[in-house]
């Protein structure tokens, strides 16, 4: 739903995309749908609740959410997926509550939809085990993904050590293409990305080929290196300095490269009050999570200046309102205009 028009928006002069979208740009609705109460479908049958999760979030709130489910006697579904099956579930009305490890694009701004963000994890660039470099800056990491710089003794490492004579050979996995953030802080279109790229589907597909190949540069967070058996097997590269270990820095706003997570619940009609007690616990307890995943909450972040439009991280530290947003552009006017006539 409006993919085509939110990737135009995405894209543009600067190499890197904006962060997140303007709360304010929700999808017009057929009426019908927006009187439509949530329907639960088989696996949340019986249920008093039904959450749907993407894969980074899964693991690290289950035991919390069961946690919840058990001291108040209510029942929850959770159900493990991704950004695009947690977006597909909340527009068919088939879930309470949707995690997402992504910033919300607009075709996930749904009316009556609400965002509540628990916190930011930083996203690391990957290197086999073998490869000497230790840092980059943001503009050689650039360079490195597009295909501008093809060996990596090309590299000038602020370490001042230098690569082998290794061809630069990078790896994507492009997933949720019509959201900001994520991947898009790095390049902000897969048009920007080397005519050699190796792009990859899955995250045990990113792991496995940065660490098969010693010219491989990826990138993945630091809970699923370790998940996906990583460690030992491939390296995290500094950018500028910056370890992508360092939480200080990354709540600063000192490390470029980070996933948003969220969590939503319903306004109006599709309302579940479960929902909204169990995020607002979630939110309140997300210095609970294990530190393994590394989600630094949004408490941490709102005392660091980042910027919150009620519940929902919009803005990094220093930013104007509205400075780090995907602006919406004319054809996603035109667009959103169609809807509304029907």
């Amino acid at each position: 739903m409006l993919s085509s028009w939110v990737g135009a928006a995405l894209a543009g002069s600067a190499p890197g995309g904006p962060a997140f979208t303007d709360p304010e740009g929700i999808v017009p609705m057929p009426p019908e749908w927006g009187e439509a109460p949530v329907v639960y479908e088989r696996w949340a049958a019986g249920a008093d609740l039904a959450v749907t999760l993407d894969q980074h979030l899964y693991p690290a709130l289950l035991p919390l959410i069961q946690e919840y489910a058990r001291e108040r006697g209510i029942r929850i579904a959770v159900q493990e997926g991704t950004c695009g099956i947690s977006a597909g579930k909340l527009e068919g009305k088939h879930a309470d509550i949707g995690g997402f490890c992504c910033p919300a694009g607009y075709s996930d701004r749904l009316p009556g939809l609400r965002f509540h963000t628990l916190g930011i994890a930083s996203l690391a660039l990957l290197t086999h085990a073998e490869n000497p470099v230790e840092s980059v800056s943001l503009r050689e990491a650039r360079r490195l993904f597009q295909g501008h710089v093809s060996h990596w003794d090309a590299v000038k490492v602020l370490s001042g050590s230098g690569g082998r004579a290794e061809r630069v050979r990078p790896i994507a996995r492009l997933h949720c293409k019509a959201r900001p953030g994520h991947w898009r802080l790095l390049l902000s279109d897969q048009d920007r990305f080397s005519p050699r790229l190796r792009e990859v589907s899955t995250i045990p597909d990113m792991i496995s080929g940065v660490a098969s190949s010693k010219g491989a540069i990826g990138y993945e967070t630091l809970w699923m290196v370790e998940h996906n058996g990583g460690t030992g097997r491939v390296r995290t590269l500094k950018i500028d300095g910056v370890m992508p270990e360092s939480d200080g820095q990354l709540v600063r706003g000192d490390y470029p490269l980070y996933r948003t997570y969220n969590l939503t619940t319903w306004e109006g009609v599709a309302a579940n009050p479960h929902a909204s007690k169990l995020v607002a616990w979630l939110m309140e307890n997300s210095d609970r999570v294990d530190p393994r995943f590394g989600i630094i909450p949004a408490t941490r972040l709102r005392e660091a200046g980042w910027l919150f439009r009620d519940q929902e991280l919009i803005g990094e530290p220093g930013e104007s309102p509205g400075g780090g947003m995907v602006p919406l552009s004319s054809e996603g006017q035109v667009r959103l205009e169609e809807l509304e006539r029907g």
